[in-house]
């Protein structure tokens, strides 16, 4: 069954007999990655999280369903969530058809199949199944991220004018993984609750610095892009000292690879990298930094990039390892790839 993704949380939760399977793909990678957070939020409060990627299940199709009808150590309820990086999707085919045919009902399954497009056969089919939810994910726009942010905050307990909300969808760029956590970040400062709401002051976001915060995060991203192991040192120490969101990094570096992506693609068809990075759509302060990344990254280097980090965040979540840990020693990898490829 097919949904919008503004609808897919409440159509599931309204559900008597949650979804076998709920996917969630299209081009837009971390407002995929929101929607699942926001899926998954209620049960990952008593259930026990399986994240599974392509590895896990191409030599052994029928391990996605084995996983969603085996019980935990425990014998507590569970929840499964494969990631699909760009291509995967026909490799994991058979296994989400396997756990589609299955006439055992199991535990619930997310997937998330970024760049995987609504009108592939593997869509139709989950589309077409009666216990089966996706929602294909666009680009955000300013308005729908408005809308999004003042639902959020709802639900924070935060009172939020949609002037506000407008000015936090400018901050963060549409982008929604972001937007909850300044507004999580407000609902903490006012220690607000649905129970005991409270509206902000105009000048919050100031105060919270929430623009200064992704100023500081775009700078260890370039460094470590840029191949400059010297200023990404440097970064690393400011950020250890004022504290930083590893998520909130990997969601603006995944949003940055995106674009560096689309800019080294149209490299690739013969535009010029001073031309295409000079475009006026890019941002003037980020020109010469993609002009110098796209001397460094092919297509294919920034497609494995974009895997890396994808998943350094499952990694975070699952590896038991401090995440600065984990994401200073990814960037700091990254610098020396790019400082040796220029």
């Amino acid at each position: 069954m097919k949904s919008k993704p503004e609808d897919i949380v409440r159509r599931y939760r309204g559900t008597p007999i949650p979804p076998r399977l709920t996917l969630l793909c299209g081009p837009n990678v971390t407002r995929c990655q929101a929607l699942v957070d926001e899926l998954v939020r209620p049960l990952a409060q008593s259930a026990e999280r399986v994240d599974l990627s392509i590895g896990d299940i191409s030599e052994r199709p029928g391990r996605l369903n084995d996983e969603a009808n085996s019980a935990s150590l425990f014998g507590d309820k569970r929840f499964i969530v494969l990631r699909l990086n760009s291509g995967e999707a026909v490799r994991a085919a058979t296994a989400i058809e396997t756990l589609l045919a299955s006439e055992t009902g199991g535990d619930p399954v997310f997937v998330i199949a970024p760049g995987m497009g609504d009108k592939t056969a593997l869509a139709k089919t989950i589309a077409a199944a009666p216990d089966a939810l996706m929602a294909t994910c666009y680009e955000t726009s300013s308005a729908e991220a408005a809308t999004a942010i003042l639902a959020m905050a709802k639900r924070e307990g935060v009172r939020l004018s949609r002037e506000m909300a407008q000015e936090i969808a400018v901050l963060t760029s549409n982008d929604l993984v972001l937007a909850r956590l300044e507004v999580e970040k407000i609902a903490l400062f006012l220690d607000a609750s649905p129970e005991n709401p409270s509206e902000p002051d105009a000048d919050i976001l100031s105060l919270l610095g929430a623009e200064n915060d992704e100023e500081d995060i775009n700078l260890l991203i370039q460094a470590a892009l840029n191949g400059d192991a010297a200023r990404l040192a440097e970064e690393i120490a400011d950020a250890r000292a004022q504290g930083i969101s590893e998520i909130g990094l990997i969601r603006i570096m995944l949003r940055h690879l995106s674009k560096l992506a689309e800019l080294r693609s149209k490299v690739d068809n013969g535009g010029t990298i001073d031309s295409v990075a000079g475009h006026p759509s890019v941002f003037f302060k980020e020109q010469k930094h993609f002009k110098r990344q796209l001397r460094i990254w092919s297509s294919a280097h920034i497609a494995r990039l974009i895997e890396r980090v994808l998943q350094l965040e499952i990694a975070m979540k699952s590896s038991g390892q401090p995440d600065q840990v984990l994401l200073e020693e990814e960037l700091l990898l990254i610098a020396r790839k790019a400082a040796s490829a220029r």
